[in-house]
């Protein structure tokens, strides 16, 4: 999703506090873990999700010919 929401700041105690529109916002009980990089503030769940999981696989999928892999393993010694 690319679409831009803007807000203001505010106080919350002695904390500085934004307003998340409901479209952006996380399910109760969240934890979150923000992260800071340069000027920008990355807030994502702590949890890992699969929700990459499948772009994670197609992404893979491209990164071979196309043809099968062929795994070199030695022959197993029944008894």
């Amino acid at each position: 999703m690319h679409t831009a929401f803007y807000t203001k700041q505010f106080k919350a105690g002695n904390s500085q506090a934004i307003r998340i529109p409901a479209k952006l916002a996380y399910p109760p009980e969240t934890e979150l873990t923000l992260t800071c990089i340069g000027e920008k503030i990355i807030i994502e769940p702590t949890a890992e999700t699969l929700d990459g999981f499948v772009d994670f696989l197609c992404a893979a999928g491209k990164r071979h010919d196309g043809q099968r892999v062929v795994l070199d393993v030695p022959a197993r010694k029944w008894k």
